[in-house]
């Protein structure tokens, strides 16, 4: 097999060659696994009854994009009632409590006045010190306890619900037993799985709301490249659904075991999906691009040929002539291949084109039959 090939004028003129240069770049290793679509599991939200209750109706169905603070369902909460009324007696208790302070502190401070002139005795002054702070005193307690129904009433609440919101009517009085179920953010209704009429306790999901704006995908990586994975790095994710469109995203977990029947590793990833559209299990590959820590030496993909059973690159000689050298090979990404050995950082090499000039050298060695 010679070494070289020659071109004349023509034929060079001809093939169009593309010239490029081997080049030091940072090392990047794309390790390629296959990968399935998740919903962010940090933002779905599941809410349901803090209570045994009976829904009254369910305001959503599956597919409907819903706001934070909408009204989801609205619930007949069985000991609401009880707990509101409570918070009503509790609110006037603390109520006619003031009222008794406010007069044992005015009748407090009309005694200092008296007794300075001899209006009244000291001793009356004494009692009168004390009511005021037996009044005091009890006031605070009456707090105390409407703090504590109100509380209670808080977390009878669905999500989201504020306390003194009424359902639809401002004429809801305190011994209602309605409450609401409303979206704790901006997403979309994933599955419904209660019905109107249903008793549902704390153990049933009324809905599944999901957030779309971001979405997850789990990549089965090879045991073998586990060790280079790292959360931070950056994926690029090709979804079957879609062909030639590529999704950008970042490593955010790496499982700390190996699936023992696939002998992969689970890795998850968070993509961007502010147009909406990655779903939940659609397929497809991941890339991960995994930085080597050292810089390398690449070039295009269309350099490399194969001649004479190895790999080789053409490298230009000057006056139509061309050199061909065989070179080992690494990993591959973005249209350009590694090189270990056989070249060095800066050669110009025939990238397009290069086809031609193996076919022209495998021309040269067959032999002329007359």
């Amino acid at each position: 097999m010679p070494n070289t090939v020659d071109l004349s004028p023509e034929a060079l003129a001809n093939v169009k060659l593309q010239f490029a240069k081997a080049q030091l770049r940072p090392g990047v290793h794309t390790i390629a696994a296959t990968g399935v679509v998740a919903f962010n599991a940090k933002r779905l939200a599941q809410p349901g009854s803090p209570s045994k209750a009976r829904i009254v109706a369910v305001d959503v169905a599956a597919g409907d994009h819903v706001r934070a603070g909408q009204r989801l369902a609205t619930l007949d909460e069985f000991d609401l009632s009880d707990v509101r009324s409570q918070v009503a007696s509790a609110s006037a208790a603390v109520a006619d409590a003031k009222a008794a302070a406010d007069a044992a502190n005015a009748a407090l401070q009309r005694g200092t006045e008296l007794v300075t002139g001899g209006g009244i005795a000291q001793s009356e002054l004494d009692r009168r010190r004390a009511a005021a702070v037996n009044a005091l005193a009890m006031l605070k307690s009456r707090q105390a306890d409407l703090q504590k129904w109100q509380g209670m009433q808080q977390r009878l609440m669905p999500i989201g619900a504020p306390a003194s919101r009424n359902i639809g009517t401002a004429r809801l009085s305190p011994g209602d037993s309605l409450g609401e179920l409303v979206a704790p953010f901006d997403g979309v209704i994933s599955s419904v799985g209660a019905a109107a009429g249903d008793i549902v306790d704390t153990s049933s999901p009324i809905v599944t709301l999901v957030d779309l704006s971001t979405m997850w995908v789990q990549a089965n990586v090879p045991e073998r490249d586990a060790a280079e994975v790292r959360p931070g790095q950056t994926v690029l994710v090709h979804i079957d659904a879609y062909g030639d469109r590529q999704f950008t995203g970042r490593v955010i977990d790496v499982a700390d075991q190996v699936d023992t029947n696939t002998g992969t590793v689970a890795v998850r990833c968070e993509l961007p999906n502010g147009d909406g559209a990655l779903r939940a299990n659609m397929f497809g590959t991941v890339e991960i691009q995994a930085p080597l820590g050292r810089d390398t030496m690449l070039v295009p993909d269309a350099a490399l040929q194969d001649v004479n059973g190895q790999t080789a690159v053409f490298i230009p000689s000057g006056n139509g002539r061309f050199t061909w050298r065989a070179v080992r090979t690494g990993y591959a990404t973005d249209g350009m291949t590694q090189i270990l050995s056989g070249l060095a950082a800066g050669t110009s090499v025939v990238a397009d084109g290069s086809y031609w000039l193996k076919a022209a050298l495998m021309k040269g060695t067959i032999p002329d039959e007359g």
